[in-house]
C-alpha cells in the first residue's frame, strides 16, 4: 500500500522540502514496516497476505526470520542517506532515535496483541493503547521524519501537532482495518468474518464482549472459547454484532479520530491547498476497502 512512505513524503513536501529530501526516511519506514509484516505473519501463523502466500510459507520460518531482520537493518542503514540531501548530523541522529523508539513501540504493541489472545476481556482503552503502539507508532514516526527531513524551522508546538496528526491517523487506520477484518470485501483479500474465525481480539469483538447486553456478550464469549470456530459460529457472532450495532459503534469511533485529524490539520503550518489533501487522506482512510 506504501501508505507510510507516502505520508512521510507528503509531510516533507508540504513543509517546503523536496521529494529527494523525503526519500531516505520514507524508504526507511517502509522497510521497517515490511520487516514487521514478515515477522507478524510467522507469529500469527498467517499463510496469505494481500492474496499472496506469506514469505515463511515459501522459504520456511528460519529464512523468513533472517530476511525480516536483514530488512530492518537496511531500514536503519538507508536513513544515513539523509546526509546526502542536506540534513545535518543532528537531524540524522534525531531521526535514527525516533525510528528506533518507534519500532520498539511497534514490537511492544505486537506483544500486547498476542497476549490479548489469552485474555477473556479487554477494555477499549487497553485496546487503543495496543494499536497506538502496534500500528500508530510507525505512522507517527513517518510524519515526524518527514518533518525533520524538510529542514523546516518548526517550533516544539508544531512538532507536537505533527506527531498528534500521525498518532490519530494511525488509530484511524487500524480501526478501519478492524472493521474490514469482520465486514470485509473482495478487495481486502479477507472473507467476511475473517477476524472472528481467527478469534482475533479486534475492536468489534472487544465492543461485543464488553456490551451491557449480558446475554449477548456471554453468548459470544462462549463461542470464542471454542478451540476452532465453524462457519455457523462466525454467523452467530455476526448476528449478535448486528443486534448490538457494533459496526455503527466502530464507525462512530472512527469518526471521532477523523474529527481530531481535521482539527489538527487546521493548525498545521502548511498552505491551505495542502490542508485539503490532508483532510482527503482522513476521508479516504475512513472509507477505504483494502
Amino acid at each position: 500500500k506504501a501508505f507510510r512512505p507516502s505520508i512521510c513524503i507528503l509531510i516533507c513536501t508540504s513543509l517546503s522540502g523536496t521529494l529527494e529530501m523525503a526519500l531516505p526516511p520514507s524508504i526507511s519506514v517502509e522497510l521497517v514496516h515490511n520487516f514487521s509484516l514478515i515477522h507478524d505473519d510467522i507469529e500469527d501463523n498467517d499463510k496469505v497476505r494481500r492474496h499472496k502466500p506469506t514469505l515463511w510459507t515459501i522459504w520456511g520460518i528460519p529464512k523468513a526470520i533472517i530476511t525480516g531482520n536483514s530488512i530492518l537493518v537496511l531500514g536503519n542503514k538507508i536513513l544515513n542517506k539523509m546526509l546526502d540531501n542536506g540534513s545535518s548530523k543532528n537531524d540524522l541522529y534525531k531521526s535514527q532515535k525516533i525510528l528506533t523508539e518507534s519500532y520498539l513501540k511497534m514490537m511492544e504493541g505486537q506483544f500486547l496483541d498476542i497476549s490479548f489472545e489469552k485474555e477473556r476481556k479487554i477494555s477499549e482503552d487497553k485496546y487503543l493503547k495496543m494499536i497506538s503502539l502496534k500500528t500508530g507508532a510507525l505512522i507517527e514516526c513517518s510524519v515526524i521524519l518527514g518533518a525533520i527531513a524538510s529542514k523546516a524551522n518548526l517550533n516544539n508546538e508544531s512538532y507536537k501537532r505533527i506527531s498528534s496528526f500521525g498518532k490519530n491517523i494511525g488509530l484511524l487506520f487500524q480501526i478501519r482495518d478492524d472493521l474490514l477484518g469482520v465486514w470485509g470485501t473482495d478487495k481486502t483479500g479477507k472473507p467476511v468474518g475473517a477476524d472472528i474465525k481467527r478469534k482475533k481480539k479486534s475492536l468489534p469483538i472487544i465492543l461485543t464482549l464488553n456490551s451491557s447486553n449480558i446475554s449477548a456478550s456471554k453468548k459470544v464469549n462462549q463461542i470464542m472459547l471454542k478451540q476452532r470456530l465453524s462457519k455457523q459460529d462466525v454467523v452467530d457472532v455476526m448476528d449478535v454484532m448486528s443486534t448490538l450495532k457494533i459496526k455503527e459503534k466502530c464507525e462512530n469511533i472512527s469518526k471521532k479520530y477523523q474529527n481530531n485529524i481535521e482539527k489538527i490539520v487546521s493548525k498545521l503550518p502548511i498552505e491551505k491547498e495542502r490542508k485539503v489533501i490532508f483532510n482527503e487522506i482522513s476521508e479516504f482512510l475512513i472509507k477505504r476497502e483494502n
